[in-house]
């Protein structure tokens, strides 16, 4: 018999408001439930405990982490169709979390992977290792899990500068991404961690030891800080070709139609294609280029 997955579920704590959390309904947008400024972020604090991630805007003695949506977030525009219904099934869901990492090897780069062309969500996108946060799982131990799960790659955080991830932002994502292509299905709030690997841990080392899970993932790549500010330069809502600058191509593992390994060189400027395009194939998700570009407002750590 299949036992069912407890999920964990965004709570929302609004100083202004309440003094206890709340359920979080699907059809919120977290982003403008905490007020922003910009429309397109807030600064709040998170906690994790009990399969509940609270978000709040209450101070808490800790730096708050910036969280961010697209300006054409779905859920947020749900409020200006009132045409288009969810079905009771979604609507009574409630927000979801997952964790993905960030991981700087020691020589700068950071992976990134291309989802696989069957799944039912964001197929064919690049981002970095992640998925959801399990049973009373803290966010390192869901990311490290991910990442091993999906990659084949043990994050030893023994290896790590500090010996830990730490949080980098927070992300709100909506699938399908925009209200023109449906009503909504999905809706996450996605916790970027980042890790910075000691001097001895280089991407080269690591890619000896890949073995990609294809039911999740077929194709692997390492992109150093100036490939990253090229794909960041490129965020906005159409695609850039001059964002590429003189990059035609970027090196990659991707899987053959046998599942194997093959080292092969794929167009950069795949990369730099938005939601605003038709064909939306092997782009860089609009979440994670907002944690790369968070990623390169870091202080580069020094190893030891």
């Amino acid at each position: 018999m299949a036992t069912s997955v407890k999920r964990t579920l965004v709570h929302f704590k609004n100083s202004r408001s309440s003094k206890n959390s709340v359920p979080a309904k699907f059809s919120q947008c977290v982003v403008e439930y905490f007020g922003s400024r910009d429309g397109l972020t807030a600064d709040v604090h998170v906690n994790l405990a009990n399969n509940i991630l609270e978000i709040t805007d209450s101070q808490q003695g800790r730096q708050p982490v910036k969280i961010k949506h697209p300006p054409f977030c779905p859920v947020k525009e749900l409020t200006q169709h009132r045409d288009i219904k969810l079905s009771p099934q979604t609507a009574d869901r409630g927000i979801n979390v997952g964790a993905a990492i960030i991981l700087e090897t020691g020589d700068g780069k950071v992976l990134l992977t291309r989802r696989a062309k069957h799944l039912r969500a964001f197929p064919g996108i690049w981002v970095p290792p992640g998925g959801h946060i399990e049973d009373n799982e803290t966010f390192e131990a869901a990311a490290v899990r991910e990442y091993e799960e999906e990659t084949g790659l043990h994050v030893d955080l023994k290896q790590c500068v500090g010996n830990k991830l730490n949080l980098l932002a927070l992300w709100e994502s909506v699938y399908p991404p925009k209200l023109s292509h449906g009503p909504p299905k999905r809706h996450h709030v996605v916790v970027y961690l980042h890790g910075k690997l000691m001097t001895a841990v280089t991407a080269e080392t690591l890619k000896k030891k890949l073995k990609m899970d294809p039911s999740e993932v077929e194709a692997c790549a390492w992109f150093d800080r100036a490939a990253v500010s090229s794909i960041v330069s490129a965020s906005g809502e159409s695609s850039s070709s001059q964002s590429a600058g003189d990059r035609q191509t970027f090196s990659a593992v991707e899987l053959d139609d046998k599942k194997m390994p093959v080292d092969t060189q794929l167009p950069f400027d795949a990369l730099l294609k938005t939601t605003a395009d038709q064909e939306v194939f092997g782009r860089i998700s609009t979440g994670t280029k907002f944690a790369l570009e968070e990623w390169l407002k870091l202080d580069r750590p020094t190893n030891s």
